[in-house]
């Protein structure tokens, strides 16, 4: 059997000559940003399952790749990042400069 050399269906792959575009994209995007006072923040690939069954109820799952880790964790990979940063908010509680 032939192995399918295609990206998964909804993903595409970035080459030199396209990663240099975007690259040259997110930079004025991120620097315009700057300019009037956001800043950067990231968030694991993975969240646990019950932040989005929190916010949508269990049905979410069944919208979710999601599985358990070998710690026995039940664990999403991300669709959004809103759920993300309302964690990040909370874990720091009055700890950041809104």
């Amino acid at each position: 059997k032939k192995m399918d050399l295609n990206p998964p269906k909804g993903t595409r792959d970035f080459y030199p000559d396209e990663m240099r575009q975007r690259n040259w994209m997110f930079g004025m995007w991120k620097s315009v940003a700057a300019q009037y006072g956001f800043e950067e923040y990231d968030a694991p690939v993975l969240e646990n399952e019950d932040l989005y069954i929190r916010k949508a109820g269990e049905e979410v799952t069944q919208q979710l790749y999601n599985f358990e880790d070998k710690g026995g964790r039940r664990v999403s990979l991300r669709p959004e990042m809103t759920p993300s940063l309302a964690r990040m908010v909370m874990a720091k509680q009055r700890g950041l400069p809104l």
